[in-house]
């Protein structure tokens, strides 16, 4: 209990700025007589939704060829259509702005049906190959519509579910493509560059045209996770790792400093973590190795000082 906010309810209370039923509802929160329990229940219904995927992969596995293919691949198909269309019966009206979700358990049949649907695509895919040596591409169907439905029912959860969708669809469709080696490692990189500018194209566009402003954070990790992993790859796998390690450092300042005036932890932490790898090399390339371990817990020590003093500036602000 918190006897100063108790006190000060009850103030409140005395000078008529609350209600009797809103300063009841208060107090008890302020006593810990009422405790919310939502992140505890949107916890399970997340692991009850992986369960229940994961339940229904071994049962196809382990009982395909009694139940048959065919069967198989409709009751997956109408398991994910119940759930979609489920969905679509209680979501509220379309709009640009930020919708809440009509109930807790919203989001994740939403989810349950998408991944049910991406089931079936694979399963079928896998059975009767529809798509033949093209089968990659029903990583591209799946994504752009996990992409739809996020706009759709505003769902942060499905647009990074998304996201990361597209990503695997242009990195399974390079492997397949292309040849081992540095050569394909170097084009896995560039892919992996332009689609991380893009996804920040699409966050700063959401922000500035206020088409889903609050997607702006899921599309900015995301793409600054692609960008500045691939830079960082870059300096850890190419022979020209230094042109790379000038590249790393500079787009990662220039994101710390973006960042920073924008108040985005996140993005800020990600520049810096980026920066230190690439510190890193540098650090165990060109000095004795014990030397090089003890400046790189320093720099790590000094690494998150900085993010931790940057993010309450943030805040302060």
């Amino acid at each position: 209990m918190n006897p100063d906010v108790v006190a000060a309810i009850a103030r409140l209370r005395t000078d008529n700025v609350l209600s009797g039923p809103q300063a009841a509802l208060l107090n008890r929160v302020a006593r810990r007589h009422l405790v919310s329990v939502r992140l505890e229940i949107r916890l399970l219904l997340y692991v009850g939704v992986l369960l229940l995927t994961f339940g229904v992969g071994v049962l196809v596995v382990e009982h395909q060829d009694a139940i048959g293919p065919l069967a198989i691949a409709g009751s997956l198909g109408l398991a994910a259509l119940a759930c979609l269309v489920w969905v679509a019966r209680k979501a509220p009206p379309f709009s640009w702005r930020e919708v809440e979700s009509p109930n807790v358990a919203f989001d994740y049949i939403l989810l349950l049906g998408l991944l049910l649907f991406a089931s079936t695509l694979g399963y079928v895919e896998a059975q009767f190959t529809v798509l033949g040596p093209r089968w990659a591409h029903h990583l591209l169907i799946v994504g752009v519509v996990y992409f739809l439905a996020a706009y759709r029912w505003d769902s942060r959860m499905v647009l990074g579910l998304a996201l990361t969708t597209l990503a695997a669809w242009r990195g399974v469709s390079l492997s397949l493509t292309g040849s081992l080696g540095m050569g394909h490692a170097g084009d896995l990189r560039g892919n992996a560059i332009v689609l991380g500018l893009v996804y920040i194209a699409f966050a700063t566009l959401a922000v500035r045209l206020e088409r889903k402003p609050h997607f702006e954070e899921v599309f900015g990790n995301a793409g600054l996770v692609l960008l500045l992993g691939a830079l960082v790859s870059g300096v850890l796998d190419s022979s020209t790792w230094g042109v790379w390690g000038v590249a790393l450092l500079a787009v990662a300042a220039l994101v710390m400093w973006i960042s920073f005036g924008l108040g985005r932890s996140l993005y800020f932490a990600l520049g810096v973590l980026a920066a230190y790898i690439g510190v890193l090399r540098l650090l165990f390339r060109w000095s004795p190795v014990s030397l090089a371990f003890l400046v790189a817990a320093l720099l790590g020590v000094g690494a998150l000082a900085l993010i931790f003093t940057a993010h309450r500036r943030m805040i302060e602000r």
